[in-house]
């Protein structure tokens, strides 16, 4: 393949990574929404929500870090917040085989970035053969955008705004339908994989019917999730 061949298939992919960003960008914009609300109201400052939403690019675990804020010690909140984003390390792994190429710099930073959505649309797209290391990179980088553009638009304009009243209209579903409708396809490829993820949301709700507690509930399914999709997967390479 020619350089200029080469250079046109990666902006192809560059193009094609951004669209792709395009349907998971209101999810992005009203949760960032959300977090940046609720860190104005916990007295939060522009420098701060901005080094979190860049550094942890997370609303489970940048509501949870807001909640004990005030009562724990920062070793606390750095276990927290790897404890309810570990499940990126799985998402990156996940797509590891087809972020290739030679600049290391672009795998890097796009598994640095990647959260739910952007992970939801690489899936997608590997599962059309589409998927490589500059859409990846793109979508990331395009979410990303959205994600601190969201927050800092809560956090300016949203002193009339709490997040009980956007969780009231229902905005905190689109994270679960979102993530739900992967299932189909995920289950499609893997159906061994159908166990691991009813047992672990039939943990969690259980756990949050009971305790109420959703960061806690959040733990424990993935926790159980992968520990059951580990166990499935040395049975099965024991069986070949």
């Amino acid at each position: 393949m020619s350089y200029e061949s080469s250079m046109g298939a990666a902006r192809r992919r560059l193009a094609e990574g951004t669209i792709a960003a395009v349907p998971f960008l209101p999810k992005v914009l009203i949760f960032g929404l959300i977090v940046g609300i609720a860190s104005r109201n916990a007295g939060w400052g522009l420098t701060e929500l901005f080094i979190a939403s860049i550094g942890v690019n997370a609303a489970t675990a940048q509501l949870a870090v807001l909640e004990f804020k005030d009562d724990a010690t920062v070793g606390a909140i750095v276990a927290l917040t790897i404890g309810l984003n570990g499940k990126h390390l799985f998402f990156s792994a996940s797509l590891w085989p087809y972020l290739t190429g030679p600049a290391r710099w672009r795998r890097w930073l796009t598994a640095s970035m990647l959260t739910d959505s952007s992970w939801a649309a690489c899936q997608l797209a590997a599962h059309k053969g589409t998927l490589s290391v500059n859409f990846a990179l793109a979508n990331t980088l395009v979410l990303t955008a959205g994600w601190v553009s969201g927050c800092m638009a809560g956090f300016f304009f949203g002193a009339g705004l709490t997040p009980a009243l956007l969780f009231s209209w229902g905005m905190d579903a689109l994270v679960p339908l979102s993530m739900a409708l992967l299932l189909p396809m995920g289950f499609r490829r893997r159906p061994d994989q159908i166990l691991p993820v009813a047992g672990a949301t039939a943990m969690a709700l259980a756990w949050w019917a009971f305790t109420d507690q959703q960061a806690a509930a959040l733990l424990l399914s993935s926790a159980i999730g992968m520990t059951f999709s580990l166990i499935l997967s040395k049975r099965k390479k024991r069986c070949l």
